[in-house]
This record gives C-alpha cells, structure tokens and sequence, in this order.
C-alpha cells in the first residue's frame, strides 16, 4: 500500500512539472486572457451606468423627449475614423434610418443603415448633411462647418449650435459651438466653422427612437 501511494504521487509531481514545463504559458496566458476580460467587462459596466445618469442631464438641458435606446459602438475604422462607426442595436430595438445618435453631451451621428442587430452611423465630423440653427439663423452642417447662411448675419465666436427640428431630427439638440465665421468664396454668404462635440472616443451612445 504504501509502494502504490508513494507512486502515485510520483506521477502526479511528473504531470505537474510537466504541465508546468510544457504547459505553462499557456495556463498562465489562459489566466491573463480572462482577468483581462473582467477588467474591461467591469469598465465597460461602469461607462453604461454613467450614461444611464447622464442621459438623465441630457433630458433637461436638451428638452428631449420618447424612447432613448443604449448601444454601444463596436466598430469604427481607422481610414473612415470621423465618418462612420458601428453601434450594437439595430432593427430588433425598433431602430430607424435617420434616428439621432448623442452622448452625453449631445448630437454627434445620425443613423444611416440598420441591420438586424446592428446599425451604422454617420458621425457629423463626416460629409454628411444636418439643419441646425445658429443666432435664430437656419443653415445646414457639413463636416463642422455651416453653409447658406445671410451675408448680413450677425453670429459671434462661440455661439452655440442647435438642431434646427427640420428632417427626423428634433429641435434644439446641441451640435456645438462657433469656433470662426467667414465670408465665402463667392462673396455670397458667411460660412460659420463649428467646434463639434468631441467624438474621438465614443463607447456607449443613445439612439433616439422615431416612431
């Protein structure tokens, strides 16, 4: 009896060095791979909640109104890194073309394509054309800058910039503010150059539903 134990335990010291030997790496990758994962899940986590508080500013200072719905983004390239992203809620959450997509701040995307459990967005830094109103003025935003707009209009630095309500998207929304205004090359009209919301690094955003 005492032989076959003390054997068995040379076989379990064998398998152990040789796990530790051969096997190692791999054990110890295993074990980064998911303490790393719960790091980022537990991250992760925290962001949404902060939204969820932050949507409830948003409400106030924007007056918005229906349906918010979370998403967060989880592709976004690097060679169309201020046009596009990919966030995580599609058609399944009754989302739109054309919804408004905001953080915390404000307007920064408007959804362009939805699949079912996805939906792509365009970000307002990209070509892509939104109506806003500046000083009571109407004109429409492109890539941050605001285009058909009176010669004559009075508009100063840092003005803030608002969604005008014409097209899917609601009224009074905050886009940015005035950086700089210009005459434009035809002599015609001003051009007013927006500082956007930054959205360099976007996670979790809202969708506002149209129903």
């Amino acid at each position: 009896m005492y032989i076959r134990k003390k054997l068995i335990m040379k076989i379990i010291l064998v398998f152990v060095i040789s796990l530790i030997v051969f096997g190692g790496g791999y054990v110890l990758s295993y074990l980064r791979y998911n303490d790393t994962n719960i790091v980022i899940n537990a991250v992760l986590e925290k962001q949404n909640n902060i939204l969820k508080e932050e949507i409830k500013e948003l409400r106030k200072l924007n007056n918005i109104k229906g349906e918010l719905v979370i998403g967060r983004v989880i592709s976004r390239d690097l060679y169309s890194f201020l046009d596009e992203v990919i966030i995580d809620v599609g058609s399944n959450e009754k989302i739109n073309k054309g919804d408004a997509v905001l953080n915390s701040e404000g307007l920064v995307g408007i959804v362009d394509k939805v699949l079912d459990k996805t939906a792509y967005v365009k970000l307002l830094s990209g070509d892509y054309n939104v109506s806003v109103e500046v000083n009571q003025l109407y004109g429409n935003l492109n890539q941050g800058m605001i285009t058909l707009l009176n010669k004559y209009a009075e508009i100063e630095k840092d003005t803030l910039v608002y969604t005008s309500g014409y097209g899917n998207i609601p009224k009074g929304i905050y886009v940015g503010k005035v950086k700089d205004v210009a005459i434009d090359k035809d002599n015609l009209g001003k051009e007013v150059r927006v500082e956007l919301i930054d959205n360099r690094y976007l996670n979790y955003v809202v969708v506002m539903r149209n129903e």
